[in-house]
């Protein structure tokens, strides 16, 4: 056979070859299955009796979240709602409801009529746990607001402290958010910092639900905290404005205000400012403290209770005091002549920490006054500090009736954490 003939050939066996395995099904054999038609409702959870304030007797209910990017037009587009209605039940909502506000990942729900399920009945946003919005489609548009109800529930709990109070609480079943909170209920009489393994924290709280889920935060009505043979109290009640803090077993606001200078006798020489000329180096720099001039010698008061963080010198802060009140404020004074408490110690408001002088970068007597608030140098001037006025006497035997039940309260918690009770 001449080579053209062979070549000829072989090329017809490739294309009979091809042709069979183009027009020869030669895969697994997989046998059809038909679609499954969509189904609008595919929520089979039973309704319960009533949904939204809707007996559900007669109707489905289907359940979404909103996605990133939906809104109520397309929403409602999307299940055949036409644009004249969608535009009135925009306006209808307006005084209770803006639709521009619906929010990504909350959750909705369209309601049909069971004979109907292609059409929603109804339809409703749930603008959080407890607000939500009904949108009547079928039988003329309408707008509803409805609200589920909240049960409020007393609970106490105590623990003792083994590491971090955070996980402590959550240790014994409690929300750690009381942690936070009892860190600002306690912030002016515990130093959390010098709290130690085996003090005891009891507190009573209010706890809001909605469906059984807990909703919002805890709210502490009453608290203890005991370290050795100190027990520190608080109780959440309303002066005669209705404002309600917290105070201890006397009727003592816990919160103290700050005194409004560290001197009795003084006037201000220098404000705080972000730009001033420095006296002594003459150059344009911040001034971050408030300067109160007085004769060598006048005893600087603490403006607030705390502990001594430091005491030292420095070239340009001469002889100072720096002192950390709580978590959120710390003070320093500057330019003493005389340093008259030790770093560590604790200090009472009005103690005399200290005497007025011009070490450091001075160029006569005074003391410069400088305030943190949350580690930033602030004007405290211009700070807004709680009232610290006491309960009114004629409040007081409104308040001992309030206090006591919690008091027992506190100390069933108290014993049921440490088997015993314990009430210094």
């Amino acid at each position: 056979m001449k080579l053209w003939q062979k070549g000829l050939a072989a090329f017809a066996a490739a294309s009979s070859a091809g042709f069979f395995f183009l027009a020869v099904d030669v895969g697994p054999r997989e046998e059809y299955t038909p679609e499954v038609a969509p189904v609008a409702v595919e929520d089979t959870v039973p309704l319960p009796p009533d949904a939204y304030g809707i007996p559900m007797a007669g109707y489905a209910l289907e359940h979404g979240s909103v996605k990133r990017g939906e809104t109520f037009g397309g929403l409602l587009t999307s299940r055949g709602v036409d644009q004249s209605s969608i535009h009135g039940l925009v306006e209808l909502a307006l005084p209770h409801f803006d639709v521009r506000k619906m929010r990504a990942g909350h959750p909705y729900a369209f309601i049909f009529d069971e004979e109907n399920t292609l059409s929603p009945a109804y339809f409703v946003y749930e603008a959080d746990p407890v607000k939500y919005v009904v949108f009547r489609l079928h039988d003329g548009i309408a707008v509803d607001v409805g609200e589920r109800p909240v049960k409020v529930e007393e609970h106490s709990l105590a623990c003792s402290v083994t590491g971090a109070l955070y996980n402590d609480i959550a240790r014994v079943g409690g929300d750690p958010q009381l942690a936070m909170q009892l860190a600002d209920v306690f912030a002016w009489t515990v130093d959390f910092y010098r709290i130690q393994k085996d003090d005891l924290f009891s507190v009573v709280y209010r706890e809001r639900t909605v469906d059984g889920v807990p909703y919002g935060q805890p709210e502490i009505v009453g608290a203890r905290y005991i370290s050795g043979g100190v027990v520190k109290e608080a109780y959440r009640f309303a002066q005669s404005d209705g404002v309600e803090q917290y105070y201890d077993d006397e009727g003592k606001s816990l919160k103290k205000a700050f005194l409004q200078a560290p001197l009795k006798f003084s006037r201000i020489s220098s404000g705080f400012s972000g730009k001033r000329l420095h006296p002594v180096q003459r150059v344009m720099k911040a001034h971050l403290g408030t300067d109160y001039a007085a004769p060598y010698g006048t005893p600087i008061l603490a403006v607030g209770d705390g502990i001594v963080e430091k005491t030292g010198r420095t070239g340009g802060n001469g002889n100072f005091v720096k002192i950390r009140h709580n978590g959120t404020y710390s003070t320093q004074y500057l330019h003493m002549r005389k340093i008259l408490v030790a770093q560590g110690a604790a200090v009472q408001q009005g103690q005399v920490i200290g005497e007025v002088g011009s070490t450091g970068l001075a160029t006569g007597p005074h003391v410069c006054f400088r305030f943190w608030k949350n580690g930033v140098q602030v004007d405290h001037r211009k700070e807004e500090f709680p009232n610290t006025e006491p309960l009114a006497e004629e409040l007081m035997a409104s308040f001992n009736d309030f206090k006591a039940p919690i008091r027992e309260e506190l100390f069933t918690a108290e014993k049921t954490a440490r088997g015993r009770v314990v009430n210094f």
